[in-house]
C-alpha cells in the first residue's frame, strides 16, 4: 500500500477540519398556527425563523445548527408567545435540542404561553443544566416573559448563561427573557452580580458555557466554548465565555417631556391619565438599539406593526425610515446606536415585543424589556425659600417650572435646589398587581444641556447630597453623576418618591451668574442600559 506524503496528510486533515458543518432543519405542524413565527435560537445566540403561511400550519426552519438550540413561537402581532417543550412532565421539562441531525417535531400543540411537541426519542438534552423548572409540565417562566423568581434570587444559577441559553432554567432563553437571572428585576435595570448575561458582561465574572470547563464531565452534544472578542460597538466589553461578542442585541426606550404637561400615574389631579398617555406615547416614545458591528443592519419586527410605514412613522435617527424588502433599515447614528421613533400607540408596544436584528447572514434575537409610558414628575421642591408642593391641574399642567414662561425663581441667597420626584411608570405586567408600575433601580440626575449666561460650566456631576428613596436616606448607591434609586419595581403610589439636593455652585459658575439669569435642567431617570425618561424644568436666579 502506498502511503501519502505527510504534507498531503496534513493538508487533507486541514481541509476536513475546515469543512463547514452541514446545516439542518427543524420542522413540524401547528394547527391554527398561520401567522405564527417559529424562531430557533441556537446555542451561540443566533437565530433562524420560519413564518407559517400555510393553512395547515406546517413550518420548516432551515440552515441551523440544532445542537444546543431551543425553539420558540412569536405571535402574529410580534409578541413573544413561548417555548416549545420537547420532553419531560410535571416539575421538570426539557427544551434543548440534542444532536445535529434534522429534527421533525410532528404535531406541535399550543398551550397557555408555551407549546408541546412529539419528537424523536432522546432528541433533547436531559442533563441537570438543561432541566427546566415547571408546574404541571408548563415552564415556570412561560406566560411571564421569564420574570419569575428562581431559588432565593441570589444563589448561583444551575443553567448555562448567554443569549441562546437559559441560565435560570425558567424555560425562556436569555434572548427572550426580560429577567434572565430570576431575581424579579428587569434586565435593563438589573445591577446585581448574579449571573445575568447583561450585567455579567459589564460587571461580573464569566458565565458557564454550554460545555463546562474541560476538567468537568462533558454533556453529550454540548458546544465547546470559543474565546470572546470583546463587546460590540457602543456596548460593554467582557462578554461571558462562549457567548460571543455579538450574540445579542439590546433595545431600550426613551420618554422625554418638554412642554407644560407632566404625565405620571401619581399625579392625583389628572382625571384621564390614559388619554394623556395615548396622546404622548406615539410622538414621544423612541426606541434605541445597538447596531451589531457598529455599522448597518436590518430589523425584522416579526409582526410588530409599528415597524411598517404608517403616516410619518417610523423614523430612524430622525429621518423617514427606509426598508430592505419588509425589513427596517438600521444604521448607527450620532448617539452610537440606532434611534427609532415607532409612532406606536400604547397598546401596540411594550414588554415582550420580539425582534431579529440581521447583519449579513446572521440574525440575532432580542426582546423589548419595557417601555416608559410616563416620565418623572416633580412632587415638591425647595429653591431656598422652603419646601413647595407642586400643584397640578386635571391635565397635568403645573403653575410653575414646566415652561420657560413659568420659571421657578430661586431665593436670592440660594446655593442649592432640593427636588422630590415621583418615579416614571411602565404598564404593569400580567404577573403584577395594579395598572401602572413605578420603575425602581433607575439613576436620577440633573442634566444641564446649556451653559447659562455668565457661567463657564454646566455640569452637576459631583453635586448631589441628601438623597432618599421613599423617605429613607440612601446610604449607598449614589454616583457622582446622579443618585441610584435602590427601590424595586412596585405598584404606582404617590407615597413613593425619590429626593436629592444639588449644589448650584458645582453645576454652574454660580457666583458669576447675575440675578435674572435663566437656566434649566433635564431631570432624567436612566436605566443601566440606557432607558431614559425625563422631565425638563425651568428656573431663574433670584
Amino acid at each position: 500500500m502506498h502511503k501519502l506524503p505527510l504534507t498531503l496528510v496534513a493538508l487533507a486533515a486541514t481541509l476536513i477540519s475546515a469543512a463547514p458543518a452541514v446545516a439542518s432543519t427543524i420542522s413540524g405542524t401547528i394547527k391554527g398556527g398561520k401567522g405564527t413565527t417559529v424562531v430557533v435560537v441556537q446555542s451561540d445566540g443566533k437565530a433562524r425563523k420560519s413564518t407559517i403561511t400555510a393553512a395547515a400550519g406546517t413550518f420548516k426552519v432551515t440552515g441551523i445548527t440544532p445542537a444546543g438550540a431551543s425553539i420558540h413561537l412569536v405571535a402574529a402581532d410580534g409578541s413573544y408567545w413561548g417555548p416549545i417543550v420537547l420532553g419531560g412532565a410535571g416539575t421538570k421539562v426539557y427544551e434543548t435540542v440534542k444532536g445535529s441531525a434534522n429534527l421533525a417535531l410532528g404535531a406541535v400543540k399550543r398551550r397557555s404561553g408555551y407549546a408541546t411537541a412529539v419528537v424523536a426519542a432522546a432528541r433533547y438534552q436531559t442533563g441537570a443544566a438543561y432541566a427546566v423548572a415547571a408546574r404541571s409540565g408548563k415552564p415556570v417562566g412561560a406566560s411571564k416573559l421569564g420574570r419569575v423568581k428562581v431559588g432565593n434570587g441570589t444563589s448561583a444559577l444551575a443553567g448555562y448563561g448567554g443569549a441562546g441559553r437559559d441560565a435560570d432554567l425558567d424555560g425562556i432563553p436569555g434572548a427572550f427573557d426580560i429577567d434572565d437571572n430570576g431575581n424579579l428585576i428587569l434586565d435593563n435595570v438589573d445591577r446585581t452580580t448574579r449571573t445575568s448575561k447583561r450585567v455579567a458582561r459589564a460587571f461580573a465574572p464569566a458565565l458557564r458555557d454550554i460545555c463546562p470547563t474541560p476538567d468537568q464531565p462533558q454533556p453529550p452534544g454540548c458546544t465547546p466554548a470559543t474565546p470572546p472578542s470583546g463587546g460590540p460597538t457602543g456596548g460593554p466589553t467582557g462578554s461571558p465565555t462562549g457567548s460571543g461578542a455579538t450574540s445579542e442585541f439590546k433595545l431600550f426606550s426613551n420618554f422625554k417631556l418638554t412642554d407644560a404637561t407632566s404625565i405620571n400615574a401619581n399625579i392625583s389631579t389628572i382625571t384621564d391619565l390614559n388619554a394623556l398617555i395615548a396622546t404622548a406615547v406615539p410622538s414621544t416614545v423612541t426606541l434605541a438599539t445597538q447596531v451589531i458591528g457598529g455599522g448597518t443592519a436590518t430589523l425584522d419586527c416579526l409582526g410588530n406593526t409599528y415597524c411598517a410605514s404608517h403616516g410619518t412613522y417610523p423614523l430612524v435617527n430622525g429621518a423617514a425610515a427606509t426598508y430592505t424588502g419588509t425589513y427596517l433599515d438600521l444604521a448607527t447614528g450620532t448617539t452610537g446606536d440606532a434611534q427609532i421613533t415607532p409612532g406606536a400607540a400604547p397598546a401596540e408596544i411594550g414588554s415582550g415585543d420580539a425582534f431579529l436584528e440581521m447583519v449579513g447572514s446572521s440574525s440575532y434575537p432580542g426582546t423589548l424589556n419595557f417601555v416608559f409610558n410616563t416620565a418623572p414628575a416633580l412632587a415638591s421642591y425647595d429653591a431656598g425659600s422652603g419646601a413647595t408642593t407642586v400643584s397640578y391641574d386635571a391635565v397635568g399642567v403645573a403653575g410653575r417650572g414646566m415652561t420657560p414662561s413659568t420659571r421657578i425663581t430661586t431665593a436670592s441667597a440660594a446655593t442649592s435646589l432640593t427636588f422630590t420626584f415621583w418615579r416614571p411608570q411602565r404598564a404593569a405586567l400580567a404577573t403584577e398587581s395594579g395598572t401602572w408600575t413605578d420603575i425602581g433601580g433607575l439613576t436620577y440626575r440633573a442634566d444641564v444641556p446649556n451653559t447659562p449666561t455668565g457661567s463657564t460650566t454646566h455640569s452637576c456631576v459631583g453635586s448631589y447630597s441628601n438623597a432618599s428613596a421613599n423617605g429613607v436616606p440612601i446610604v449607598a448607591g449614589s454616583t457622582s453623576d446622579g443618585v441610584l434609586d435602590p427601590a424595586l419595581d412596585a405598584p404606582a403610589s404617590a407615597g413613593n418618591t425619590v429626593s436629592w439636593t444639588i449644589d448650584l455652585r458645582v453645576c454652574f459658575s454660580w457666583a458669576l451668574m447675575t440675578v435674572g439669569t435663566t437656566f434649566d435642567f433635564d431631570i432624567q431617570a436612566v436605566s443601566l442600559y440606557g432607558d431614559n425618561a425625563a422631565r425638563k424644568l425651568y428656573f431663574i436666579k433670584g
